[in-house]
């Protein structure tokens, strides 16, 4: 391979890394602090660390295992075809070099890639494969988890601002214009949560389908299960949150 071939590979490379990077990027980014107010009107109280926390909360949970494997496949086919196109590949030889980088990076036919990617890096060994998958979702269970956690918290102030609001509307010491303008905070509250609940569902979606893939006796696929039910129970709990704080929201408003 001459050097001005290594080079424009190189530089294919990093362009193909650098557009992924940037891609990623923008996948992260979810509801972030609340904006200053417009037209004069008084800035919003800053996040507490309950508020702050969810949302980075957020953030990580929004990075799943799944996910990025679902990602890398993208990546890793495009990696793989650009590397056989710098060093002379057919159109044919491109293709295949595609599909093989999917395969590596996890994902061809969306579920069906990462079946087989987790069969491919676990020797294709049943017990293997299926003690792997059960890992990734225990790992985005523990993710899920800490949001439960962190926006627990949030619902609880909430819950107290609203409550408290209430009571200043009715006593006519604030107006019911900045009543309205305190309640976008918890109206950008359960924003967030709903983004992650969204997120959950796929998630929970995306591991049950791979789950109905995988070969072997139901006993062998008992954590695996296992590790589903609690994500679908941790769905569940983050419904009720987000129904508790819409009530509570509703109620300061009547």
């Amino acid at each position: 391979m001459s050097t001005l071939t290594l080079l424009r590979m190189q530089r294919l490379v990093c362009s193909a890394a650098a557009v992924a990077l940037l891609a990623s990027m923008s996948a992260c980014q979810t509801t972030g602090p609340l904006q200053p107010a417009q037209n004069g009107a008084p800035a919003p109280a800053p996040l507490t660390p309950a508020e702050q926390q969810m949302r980075k909360d957020q953030d990580r949970f929004h990075n799943t295992v799944i996910g990025g494997v679902l990602t890398g496949a993208l990546v890793g086919g495009g990696l793989a075809a650009l590397v056989s196109a710098a060093t002379g590949g057919s159109g044919k030889d491109v293709r295949n070099s595609a599909v093989a980088g999917a395969v590596v990076g996890g994902v061809v036919g969306g579920i069906d890639g990462y079946v087989t990617a987790k069969k491919e890096q676990n020797g294709r060994n049943e017990i293997r494969t299926l003690q792997a998958a059960a890992a990734d979702v225990r790992q985005d269970n523990q993710k899920l988890q800490a949001f439960l956690d962190s926006s627990g918290s949030v619902l609880a102030e909430g819950k107290q601002r609203l409550a408290a609001l209430q009571g200043d509307v009715a006593a006519k010491r604030i107006s019911a214009e900045q009543a309205n303008q305190a309640r976008q905070r918890e109206e950008q509250n359960i924003a967030s949560m709903n983004n992650t609940l969204a997120q959950a569902k796929k998630t929970r979606d995306q591991y049950t389908q791979a789950a109905a893939q995988f070969s072997g006796p139901p006993a062998n696929k008992r954590d695996l299960d296992a590790e589903i039910t609690r994500m679908n129970k941790q769905v569940a709990q983050l419904e009720g949150n987000i129904v508790e704080y819409n009530k509570a929201l509703a109620v300061s408003k009547a």
